[in-house]
């Protein structure tokens, strides 16, 4: 078995290590033979982004000793060699206009030095040391740009008082590849967020969004067929070690880490670094939730516990395609009361992932991608709501009760537990109340089935929970007692879909919960015959 590398994303270090490398060498040389083409990519982060601009870099440098049996090496490229621009901002940790425009020219000048074109005039700005740059190395042939994750800078810094300032620095630099175009033999920039059609790369109209083009749907991630053909022998081995049917093997491996779809007719794709991790770490039988991208974890959290957004009916509503295309990270801050932008930020970051469209009305409608995603992002949501706490104690208590039939004990555990949640300045307390009850029970889903906002004929459930033994009808109120809350599930014949569950113990449970501690302040049950 070939060994496997997720630590680095330099393609000559793979390739000359003798590592698995995937090959997407047939879509790269789609994109190198269009001369003076631009192009931008978004994907989530350590989703191959780094390593696409790897090996453009290897391609554009002739290194065609590295392509031996790959697809590029057989499609007629002429492997010319041209000077190369490469920036990765995934190295800047600057949080200031002058800490950002410094770290910039300190690049510049690495790429000056390499190739001999020194010493460049640091008193300069940033982007007129990039315009002299290309001018210098356009002596030799026409320039290649690359630049990664070009909006880490922002993402990281999303918040701040002076993102704006941060924006209006890289914009000087992008200005630069516009008026320079005629000098360019290529330009790549990748980065989580879509560009916006003003703000940054405002006036480029020739740099083509290939992100959700699908010829270019599967160029990053690995479809089916590549995971099973790249992985073979740790799939086999996985198989022996896990003691399970491989038919069984490779369907829970998809449930967990397949599931990414960046246009509407492609593929679905796995994330390469839980594949690779999941390998490793994992030994090929762990399933755990091994992507976590740590960098924007924390400011999708302070976006999701911040708004009123209860994910499960934005979801069901659907995105407008116009919200993507006007997103800018730089104006995140202005888009916490939009539910159509927190949707976009969850589709880039990876947290979401596109179902279908409706062509007709320009809406994409979300799914969470699989079951890692899922995992993750519940028990970070709810560790975010409870303060940063660890919850898995609490989860597994309750889940516990639930599938004991103890009603008690289960109110008993989550009343504490909701007094402990932080509720955001302005939030609606019935909305969060549910959002994070509806959190709860997904990281109960591999225990039992739930079910928010069940559907019956007489109206919708709050909650439904089915065990092996169990059914629980649950309907909760704010400031209201908890026998108005059993009065309507009774009324409202909620249990009667539920009839039919032979041998199960049927439970109508009210909680009434109270705004002014956050915690139950009452519930009552009803145990049917």
């Amino acid at each position: 078995m070939k060994r496997i590398l997720t630590s680095n994303s330099s393609f000559e270090t793979l390739r000359k290590g003798d590592y698995i490398y995937v090959d997407k060498t047939a879509y790269l040389h789609s994109l190198v033979s269009q001369e003076g083409a631009m192009f931008f990519f978004s994907r989530p982060r350590r989703f191959g982004k780094s390593l696409t601009v790897s090996t453009l870099e290897a391609i554009f440098r002739g290194k065609r000793e590295l392509f031996k049996g790959l697809a590029i090496d057989a499609l007629g490229y002429d492997w010319k060699t041209y000077p190369v621009v490469h920036i990765d901002f995934g190295d800047c940790g600057k949080s200031t206009p002058e800490g950002l425009d410094g770290w910039l020219k300190d690049r510049l000048e690495e790429v000056a030095d390499a190739y001999g074109i020194g010493p460049l005039d640091m008193t300069k700005t940033s982007d007129d040391l990039f315009a002299k740059l290309i001018l210098l190395l356009s002596k030799k042939d026409k320039v290649v740009v690359l630049v990664d994750e070009y909006d880490k800078v922002l993402s990281d810094n999303a918040l701040a008082s002076n993102v704006l300032e941060l924006r209006d620095t890289l914009k000087g630099i992008y200005d630069v590849i516009k008026t320079k175009g005629a000098l360019l033999r290529f330009v790549f920039i990748t980065g989580v967020t879509k560009f916006s059609k003003v703000g940054i790369f405002s006036g480029m109209n020739n740099l083509y969004d290939a992100s959700l083009d699908p010829g270019y749907g599967t160029m990053m991630g690995y479809t089916q067929k590549e995971l099973e053909e790249n992985f073979a022998g740790h799939i086999d081995q996985g198989v022996k070690d896990a003691g399970m049917d491989r038919e069984a093997y490779l369907a829970k491996i998809k449930a967990m880490y397949d599931g990414y779809k960046f246009t509407v007719e492609s593929e679905s794709v796995y994330n390469p670094v839980s594949i690779g991790l999941f390998f490793t770490q994992g030994h090929g039988r762990s399933f755990e939730d091994y992507w976590i991208d740590t960098e924007n974890m924390k400011l999708v959290m302070d976006m999701a516990t911040t708004i009123d957004l209860d994910v499960s009916d934005a979801i069901a509503r659907g995105m407008s395609k116009r919200a993507l295309e006007s997103f800018d990270i730089a104006n995140l801050k202005g888009m916490k009361g939009n539910p159509n932008k927190i949707q976009a930020l969850l589709l880039q970051t990876g947290y979401l992932t596109i179902d279908h469209e409706d062509e007709l009305e320009r809406i994409l409608f979300l799914r969470v991608p699989n079951g890692e995603v899922e995992d993750a992002y519940d028990a970070r949501l709810l560790e975010c709501f409870h303060g940063g706490m660890e919850v898995d104690q609490e989860v597994g208590d309750m889940c516990y009760a639930l599938k004991a039939g103890d009603t008690r004990k289960f109110i008993d555990i989550l009343s504490p537990f909701m007094s402990g949640i932080t509720y955001p300045a302005g939030a609606s307390r019935e909305v969060v109340f549910a959002t994070v009850v509806a959190t709860l029970m997904r990281q109960m889903r591999h225990q039992l089935t739930s079910t928010v906002e069940d559907r019956t004929s007489g109206g919708r459930i709050d909650l439904s929970v089915v065990t092996d033994k169990h059914v629980y009808v649950i309907e909760y109120k704010v400031d209201q007692g908890a026998d108005v809350a059993l009065k309507q599930i009774r009324e409202k014949r909620y249990a009667d879909k539920f009839r039919l569950e032979k041998g199960k113990t049927i439970h109508l449970v009210g909680i009434s919960f109270s705004s002014a501690n956050h915690a139950v302040l009452d519930w009552k049950e009803e145990i049917l015959d």
